[in-house]
């Protein structure tokens, strides 16, 4: 009887609470819904050229302009969400349908203080957005 009720209860909790997805592979592209997506911005994987093909390169910084990484990030393309991932990297690199698409961030629940949040995916030279967490404070 005590093995069921463990059991259950587990089960509740499961039911009850978002699924903790796994970090995305880093300078690993993957396709979500048509987006491409790439988690990078480590070490001298970055400079790889073949990164600057990719129309939009979103980068997460501190208040001091320092890199940030294991940012949880939602990407909408209109009122749908076309891809959500976490990324252990400090920049995300998107590729995907022409159009108006929206990034919405978090770094430890805080969320980004970006001035702009909104992009256009076409193409042309590499668009560069900077989501900035001003306040934002590593763990001691």
């Amino acid at each position: 009887m005590r093995t069921f009720a463990s059991l259950a209860i587990l089960a509740l909790a499961a039911a009850s609470g978002p699924a903790l997805a796994d970090p995305m592979a880093m300078d690993t592209p993957v396709q979500m819904n048509g987006l491409e997506t790439v988690c990078t911005g480590v070490g001298e994987t970055k400079d790889d050229p073949k990164w600057l093909s990719y129309p939009v390169r979103i980068e997460f910084s501190n208040g001091g302009a320092q890199y940030l990484s294991g940012a949880t990030v939602r990407i909408s393309h209109g009122a749908e969400t076309v891809g959500s991932l976490d990324c252990p990297g400090a920049w995300v690199l998107l590729r995907g349908a022409p159009g108006e698409y929206r990034v919405d961030v978090t770094i430890d629940n805080s969320s980004a203080k970006a001035v702009d949040a909104s992009f256009r995916m076409g193409s042309g030279p590499q668009k560069r957005i900077v989501l900035r967490f001003p306040d934002f404070q590593p763990n001691q």
